[in-house]
Order: C-alpha cells, then structure tokens, then sequence
C-alpha cells in the first residue's frame, strides 16, 4: 500500500513537471472534468487521500519538515540555523531573535502549507462524502467501510496541520469546508481551534473503520494509536496554554485527557523502544536493514523511499543539515553548544545527536572524512548526527548529492513514555510510576545504547562513555521518585528529542520560553538570538502577504 502511495506521488510529480511543455500548451482542449466527475473515476478517492499525506512530504520536501525544524528547533537554544554565512538562512535567525518581521519567510511557509493541507483535506472530505459512487482501482464499487476510513484519515491530517498553526500563530482562521472566495473567514480563538482540532481527533478515533494498529504493509498511514497519541500531544500543549494564561480552558481536563490518550498507546505494548539509540539514527531507515526494528518505535511518519526513475532524490533535509564541502551537505540545524553541553558526559545520545569539528567518517572507498565546520555560520563546529547519513548508505555514495532513504520521525515511541510521564505528574500521579517511566527511556540511553558510532572511525564525544550495567544505573543515574520529576522530563526531552523539531512547542506550553531564550542570549549573544524575547513574542506575527489580500478581516496578532 505505502509503495503505491509513492508511486501515484511519482507519477503526479512527473505529470507536473511534463505537462509545461509548449506542444501540451498548444494542443486543443477536447474534454474537461468538474470535481463530481473526478471522484466517479477509477481510485480518485485514494489519490485525493494521498495527496493530503503528499502536503507533509512533496518534492524534496521543502516546505514542511525543513519548515519544521528551522522554526521548531532553530530557532531556540537547541540549534542555530547555520548556512553559508551570516547572511543565509536570515529568516530563521530573525524568528530566533523573539520578534520577527511580518514578512518573515519561514512564518509565510508554515502559514502556507499548514492551509495547503487543509484545503485539500476539506476539498477531499467535501468530494468523498458527496460522490454519488467511489470507484476502486480494479473498478469495483469503494466500500462505505473504506469510505469511512478516508475520510477519518483526512481528518486526523486536517488537525495535525491545525495544531501547527496554532503552535505559530495562535488564532487563526477555521476553515472545514471549502470556502466561499467573497467570505473570506476572520480568525478564530485558540479555545475554538482547540474543539475543533480535538474533535477532528476525535471522530477519527472512533472510527470503527480507522483500524486500532495498520499493517506493516500499510506503515505510515493513520491508526487509532497514532491519534491516541497526536491527542496526547495537543491536550498537553493546550493544558500548558491554559495552566500559563495563554488561553481560556481547563488546564486540567485536558491534562487528563492526555493521560488517557497516551496510557492506551503505552499500555498497548503495539511499540517498543530500539533497544540502541543509534540504530534510529543510522542512515538506512525504513528501507534499510534495521526496517523492521525501526518500525517498533516509530508510532508515525510519513514514508519517503527512494525510488529511482520516479523519485530520483533524497529527503533535502539530509543535505541541507550536513556539514558543508567535502561532507556533502549545506551546513544547516547547528546544535549549539548549550545543548551539547547540557547532555550528562556518560550519555551515549550526546553521541548520536551532535558531531564535532574533527570527527572523522569513512567512505565507501575507504577514505576518511574528517568533518571541519570552520568557514562557514557555524560558531559552535557542530552538526546534527540525527540528519547525518554516512557514506555507505547514500545511493550511488556521492557526498554532494544525498540520494537515500533518510526519514524523520514525527511520533516516536519514546516521545510518547514522555509525554504519559507527563501527564501523570500533572494529574497527580504515582511518583514512583513517573519516575520509572522517565527511567525507562534513560535505561536505553545509558545501559542498551552502543558506546560507540558503528559508522565512524572517529568520534570525539567516545572519550568520556563508560560502560554501565543495571546496579551502575540504579545508583547513579536513574531518576527517583523524590526527584524533581517535572524537572527531569523537561531535560530528558531535550536529550532523548534534541534536533528533531520538539523544543519550541515544548518551552511554549511550559511557559519557559521567555526565561529559557533570555539567559540564552545572555551567555551566547551571537546575531541577538533571545534578545527581543518577552512575553508577547508569541504568538508569531501573521505573515503581512495574507494580512493585505484579506481587505481588513484578519487582524495582525498583538505586538506585531
């Protein structure tokens, strides 16, 4: 099923691009077909289904997850945007300063494909529903039980692209239906966004046709655990909101609503963690040798093989985040050295987040590669390891350009133990069981993870590993119940999620944004990253391009 996903999004892809030609825009027009038309044909309905999916991962994939990062984690004290020079990448940088312009970039991008996405959801949802008769592939008669499944897929997608909106901007305009082009909507509050996000949740919950897991041939489609789990993650950054003044809610209904949604998928025991951090970070992913182990712990994704003659590149990400020259990528997602630094010296995933200047990686040929991250914007001579693919596992093994199956995660297991932790705390839980459930995560982390890069030949950050057995970690390093438990969650976040778009939401909704990126400015000053943080830098400025077309109906967020 996924490999017939890619396949209609390589075939869509190649039309686009073939259908430019001067012959295709000279030759006479002898049919047309309206949308009720379109969804009487041969697997329309899947294909409009996918082409939702294909908003979080189009072509290269540049406006969604590189979107992600450079404003999820480039712009706090996790990561600097990196880039050729002071000059490249300034949109990020200017987010990252605390209040950046109406015309910001990376705002207009998140802006843009967040509402892409759910204008083909509602579009798609308006033309399942209203179909007379959905056609299959093989021409057979769409089931109401497949109908159904669509359309709970499609609103799971429509919320996930709602709660990123509102993660950015806050309120925004709520649109679940096409829109008339004269009514154009005013924004609507976050408590509003938060039913109808929720209900969207919701409904796709209780779907008896959402199935509760999917099948390995159907990975990276929506189940009934991703969206326990999504939920999970939306009623803690609302629950955060409303605990912090943001907005007007139930603070904690809806922290124990997200202790029900993430003890199902914990107590399903459906996902596992890797028993080895590296093995998540390795290079090959979902279509390399560690597949199937990989699959235990990644509760979501959106899968991107690499299919050559159809999609005859990689995910851009594993260039733009690589080290610039000989490395092979352009130098972006620079783990500060705040970050690297907060790590305990005895954890493996320092290794596994963050390479140094003067590591050194082989290539297929046998060179060695010593990665040197002077001469660019990359004060703190690091890169990201989590967007690193070695040598080996690039197609074709050219350093300049990365052909290969790199993915990233958007729902990790781990994630979710985290997030269950959490909740429990913030409902008054056993602190015996937040404890262990903290210390599950860690246990991987110190005890199970190799103490070496299997793929390096030298990694500086190897020097100070010890090996640490069950009684070590106990005595040491696990996390006790008399411990400042919400303190330890907020830091195994960073280590275990570090570099993977997570830290903003979460500083947000903890209400540390403020306090976190000032005292961040204070010791690393470079381009005024924190300077002009304060309590309303959030929510981010509504890019000033959909301000001007909405002739005075919405109206630009406060500060800004």
């Amino acid at each position: 099923m996924m490999k017939k996903i890619l396949y209609i999004l390589a075939i869509a892809l190649m039309l686009v691009f073939n259908s430019c030609s001067d012959s295709f825009l000279d030759s006479k027009q002898y049919a047309s077909i309206d949308e009720a038309g379109y969804y009487n044909t041969p697997d329309a309905a899947f294909k409009a289904v996918t082409n939702c999916y294909a908003n979080m991962i189009p072509y290269g994939d540049w406006d969604y997850y590189l979107n992600r990062i450079e404003v999820g984690t480039n712009t706090t004290d996790d990561a600097d945007a990196g880039g050729s020079d002071a000059n490249d990448r300034v949109d990020t940088k200017n987010i990252a300063t605390g209040r950046p312009l109406t015309s910001n970039g990376e705002l207009l991008n998140t802006w843009t494909r967040r509402f892409t996405g759910i204008s083909r959801c509602n579009s798609a949802i308006e033309g399942i529903n209203q179909a007379t008769k959905l056609v299959a592939a093989n021409g057979s008669s769409v089931s109401a039980e497949t109908k159904s499944r669509y359309i709970s897929e499609l609103k799971f997608l429509r919320a996930w692209f709602y709660y990123d909106l509102v993660a950015t901007f806050g309120s925004v305009p709520l649109i679940t239906a096409t829109p008339v082009p004269t009514q154009l909507p005013a924004k609507a509050s976050i408590e509003e966004l938060r039913v109808q996000i929720l209900k969207d949740i919701d409904e796709a919950i209780a779907d008896p046709n959402l199935p509760t897991n999917v099948s390995a041939s159907e990975s990276g489609r929506i189940s009934k655990y991703v969206a326990y789990a999504f939920k999970a993650r939306a009623c803690l950054f609302f629950a955060g909101l409303a605990e912090k003044g943001k907005m007007k809610g139930d603070a904690a209904a809806d922290y124990a609503s997200a202790l029900s949604a993430s003890k199902i998928v914990y107590d399903s025991k459906a996902f596992s963690l890797v028993a080895d951090y590296q093995n998540l970070f390795r290079g090959d992913y979902f279509a390399g040798s560690h597949a199937s182990e990989l699959a235990k712990e990644c509760v979501f994704t959106i899968y991107r093989k690499y299919v050559p003659g159809y999609m005859d590149i990689g995910y851009c990400a594993a260039v733009m985040y690589a080290g610039r020259g000989e490395v092979g990528g352009w130098g972006g997602n620079c783990p500060t050295r705040d970050f690297a630094e907060s790590f305990d010296a005895r954890d493996p995933r320092r290794m596994f987040s963050v390479i140094e200047s003067g590591d050194i990686f082989p290539n297929v040929d046998g060179k060695l590669i010593t990665h040197n991250y002077k001469g660019y914007d990359n004060i703190h001579y690091q890169q990201s390891r989590k967007a690193f693919v070695p040598d080996k596992y690039r197609a074709g093994y050219s350093l300049g350009d990365i052909r290969s199956d790199w993915t990233p995660y958007y729902i990790r297991y781990a994630d979710v133990i985290l997030m269950y932790a959490e909740a429990l705390l913030k409902t008054g839980g056993d602190n015996q069981k937040i404890a262990s459930l903290i210390n599950e995560v860690r246990y991987r982390a110190f005890v199970t993870t190799s103490k070496k890069d299997d793929e390096a030949s030298f990694r500086n950050s190897e020097k100070s590993l010890i090996a640490i057995d069950d009684s070590y970690f106990q005595a040491n390093l696990a996390v006790k119940a008399s411990d400042d438990l919400l303190k330890a969650i907020k830091n195994e976040r960073r280590w275990e999620l570090g570099q993977e778009g997570y830290r903003l939401t979460d500083l947000l909704r903890w209400g540390d944004y403020v306090s976190v990126m000032t005292a961040y400015n204070t010791k690393q000053p470079y381009a005024n990253k924190g300077k002009l943080v304060t309590e309303k830098s959030w929510p981010f400025p509504i890019p000033q391009t959909e301000i001007d077309i909405a002739n005075g109906v919405l109206v630009q967020n406060e500060n800004y």
